[in-house]
Formats: structure tokens, C-alpha cells, sequence
């Protein structure tokens, strides 16, 4: 069985060497700064994350490149949105320091952070309406924005479940530990009704292998096949937080960092959904 998602396509040279160049500076800067990192910043990053998602979607409707020009459409082919996204957010962090080095507002960089990124995820959102309303793609945010609500709920409900159980490690991870769980709560939601409802391919073999699993039993009937791969997301998000908490308390930076890259691991993906179901 294959490991890795179908439709990855490695960008030729220039951009190779660009998006290699602007990861070598951005991080080399930030390894200089050493900017303190907290669960904050990890609530602070959601919107990029879900940008991020967003860009990718884009570049897959209705084909690749998709709505970008042919010239900057590879930046944001899979993998290399990735580290597109990554040189993105780490610049505007530097920029941002700098600017509340030189202001006296160090302590407000997380915030700033925070709301740059809710700006450009607003406008891509609204990049999406405009979209959808135009010639040549459809609208149908029933079921994405339906798919949001409902991993809202299931987020409040697992996060208060552990929570009794587990109420040190709730405390320590804080709302960081929320964003971990609802972004694999929403990939898991808008998976699950992307493929029992929507009838979406699974392009990640895990996944896919999980779901096929569970069409094969006899809850198939009645519960369909997404509803494992959701248990699983929960299952592994609530136990990153549960066992990684002590950490996050102990080196809050490296803690709150691996919190980050867990979080994006989930709602890159989710978002990646919305833009395919919405305009799909």
C-alpha cells in the first residue's frame, strides 16, 4: 500500500530553489530572533493554517493550476504549499517582530499575528463566494459549512469528556489543546461526509484504507464508512493532548510548536476539503 496521497507533484527547479532559499532565510532569522513561542500562537496560527488549505483548494479547481496563473500556480501544487505557506507566516512573524522591536510591542506579536491572518482568511473566504457565483464552478456550501457547525459540536462535547478524565492535562495544553482538537474533529467531520455523502475519492491511502475498512462491516448499512475515520481523528487528537501536556508545561516553546505542526496536520486538510466541496 502506498504511504503518500495521491497528486503530489514535486515544482521544477526555479521554484525548487526559490521556496528552498526562502525556508533557509526565514528560518536561519527566526533561529536568530528566537521569538518565544505559546499555546496562544497556536490559536493565533489557525487562520493561516486554514489559508493555507484554502490556496491548495484553489489550485485543484477545477484543475491545476486551477484559478491561479500558470507562471505562481506550482507554489501552491501539493507538496510545495506547504512550504509556500511556511515562508508566508514565517515572514510576516519576522516582520512583526521587528516592527514590535522597534515599537516596544513584543508582547503583541502573537496578536498581530493572529489578526493578519483572520484578514487574509476572510478575503479568501469571500475569494471563494466570488467564485462560486461566477461562470464555470459550482456553489454548494451546504454541506462544507453544515460539515464546520457540526465539528464544533463534536469538539465542545470530546474536549468536556476529557476534560473529566483528564483535567491536568486539559489545564496545562489550555485553548491550544481545543485547536488540536477541533482541526482533526473538522478533517474527520468533512471527510466522512465528503465520502458517504458527496461520494468524494479519499486521495490519502490511511484514510482511505480505514474508511474502506469500515464499509466493509455491518454498520456500513446504517452508519456508512466515514464515521471510523472520525472516531480515529478524535482518538488520536484527544491523546496528543493528553500525552503531550506535561511537555507543552516543561518546554512551552517546543511544546506549543509541536502543537502547531499537529493542528495543521488537520485543518490544512479540512480546509482543503471546504474549497473542493464548495466549489466542486
Amino acid at each position: 500500500m502506498a504511504l503518500l496521497p495521491s497528486g503530489l507533484v514535486v515544482p521544477d527547479l526555479p521554484y525548487l530553489v526559490a521556496l528552498g532559499l526562502g525556508v533557509l532565510l526565514t528560518t536561519l532569522l527566526l533561529l536568530a530572533f528566537e521569538p518565544p513561542v505559546t499555546r496562544q500562537h497556536v490559536v493565533a496560527l489557525l487562520p493561516w493554517m486554514a489559508v493555507g488549505g484554502i490556496a491548495h483548494g484553489f489550485y485543484q479547481v477545477p484543475s491545476p493550476p486551477g484559478l491561479y496563473p500558470e507562471w505562481i500556480g506550482p507554489l501552491f501544487g501539493a507538496p510545495a504549499v506547504y512550504v509556500t505557506a511556511y515562508v508566508v507566516v514565517a515572514a510576516v512573524w519576522l516582520l512583526l517582530i521587528v516592527v514590535g522591536t522597534a515599537t516596544g510591542s513584543l508582547d503583541r506579536v502573537g496578536t498581530y499575528l493572529g489578526a493578519i491572518g483572520l484578514g487574509i482568511l476572510i478575503v479568501f473566504l469571500g475569494a471563494i463566494v466570488w467564485q462560486g457565483l461566477g461562470p464555470g464552478l459550482s456553489f454548494t456550501p451546504m454541506w462544507p459549512t453544515l460539515a464546520f457547525v457540526v465539528s464544533l459540536v463534536v469538539t465542545a462535547v470530546t474536549y468536556s469528556l476529557v476534560s473529566l478524565r483528564y483535567t491536568g492535562a486539559v489545564a496545562r495544553t489550555g485553548i491550544a489543546g481545543v485547536a488540536v482538537v477541533f482541526a482533526h474533529a473538522f478533517d474527520g467531520v468533512i471527510t466522512m461526509i465528503g465520502y458517504d455523502v458527496l461520494g468524494a475519492d479519499e486521495r490519502t491511502p490511511i484514510p482511505e484504507t480505514i474508511m474502506e475498512f469500515a464499509g466493509s462491516l455491518p454498520t456500513a448499512e446504517y452508519l456508512g464508512s466515514g464515521w471510523l475515520f472520525l472516531v480515529v481523528k478524535l482518538l488520536v487528537a484527544t491523546l496528543v493532548v493528553v500525552t503531550f501536556a506535561e511537555y507543552v508545561r516543561e518546554r512551552p516553546s517546543r511544546g506549543s510548536l509541536l502543537l502547531v505542526v499537529l493542528t495543521a496536520v488537520g485543518l490544512g486538510p479540512a480546509a482543503n476539503n471546504f474549497v473542493l466541496f464548495t466549489l466542486g
